[in-house]
């Protein structure tokens, strides 16, 4: 039995229709068993032959469903008559590219009067013959819109704690170093931010060494037999220790604070570490102790 696309009664009313096909020596069918949308065009050229508009030759069901808002159809328009001048401008310019070198190209489009992204697939059989490939990735894109502004709203927090803190990626990193931090090291963001390598620990140490925020990455044991003074609470790291690199060597000593960050689909992403001054709270101590 033939096998045949999900066609709703009105697109099965368009397959051969005058308004949707076919192209001489061209099976148009071929494309409706493809999830991509698919559109083939005439480039209109100007007197020194560069394409100044496309007329759109053939489209297949997947890109009028992508592009369904539009109210003139697709069929015999021009895409500055469907999307106007700015909008083409890139198209006309991808297809002068891909037309003028026979290489196809793939890049991705925001298309404003649709309010869509897609991911485009472009190449030129022939001179005379234009053709793209398109996906929506409408969904993906505004996701990662989504993910930026939330990530930009916990870095604005992280700058303002109190504590000095700062923040490696998957990749170890750094992805945020606050304000609290840049005055205990004396190392502004600037600097250090994008870097990894263990860059973050040489205003910490003095040099390049796994420190407490690595350490999330590391197994149980692995921990235990590299660092002995670190406690475990759950999935966070705790440890007290002398640093004699801080406030320009003048040192101090701090209590650390490493915890694991994750994405809303449970990945690993990252770690944060916060490092509260103790000093003050450690001379007391000793004062206590030589008068009791």
């Amino acid at each position: 039995m033939e096998q045949k696309p999900n066609f709703s009664d009105n697109e099965e009313d368009k397959i051969g229709s005058k308004e949707y096909g076919p192209i001489p020596s061209l099976d148009y069918r071929f494309f409706e068993y493809m999830q991509e949308g698919v559109i083939v065009y005439d480039p209109v050229r100007d007197e020194s032959g560069k394409i100044v508009d496309l007329i759109i030759k053939f489209a297949n069901l997947a890109a009028y469903r992508q592009r369904k808002s539009l109210k003139n159809g697709l069929m015999g328009n021009s895409i500055i008559e469907l999307y106007g001048h700015e909008n083409a401008a890139l198209e006309l310019k991808k297809a002068n590219e891909v037309v003028s070198t026979g290489r196809g190209t793939k890049y991705e489009t925001y298309y404003a009067f649709l309010d869509k992204y897609f991911l485009i697939t472009a190449f030129s059989p022939r001179k005379d013959l234009y053709i793209t490939l398109t996906i929506d990735i409408t969904k993906q894109k505004k996701a990662e819109k989504e993910i930026r502004i939330e990530r930009q709203k916990l870095l604005d927090i992280i700058e303002f704690l109190p504590d000095p803190t700062f923040v490696i990626d998957e990749n170890k990193k750094v992805i945020a170093w606050n304000k609290a931090l840049e005055e205990m090291t004396g190392t502004p963001k600037e600097e250090i931010i994008g870097k990894g390598d263990y860059a973050y620990s040489i205003p910490l140490y003095g040099e390049r060494r796994p420190i407490l925020v690595d350490l999330i990455f590391l197994k149980e044991k692995e921990i235990e037999a590299k660092y002995d003074y670190v406690k475990r609470k759950g999935e966070t790291l705790f440890a007290e220790v002398f640093m004699d690199k801080l406030y320009g060597g003048k040192g101090a000593y701090v209590f650390k604070k490493a915890s694991p960050l994750y994405d809303s689909e449970g990945n690993l992403v990252g770690s944060i570490q916060t490092i509260h001054d103790i000093s003050e709270q450690k001379k007391a101590k000793k004062k206590n102790e030589k008068s009791s």
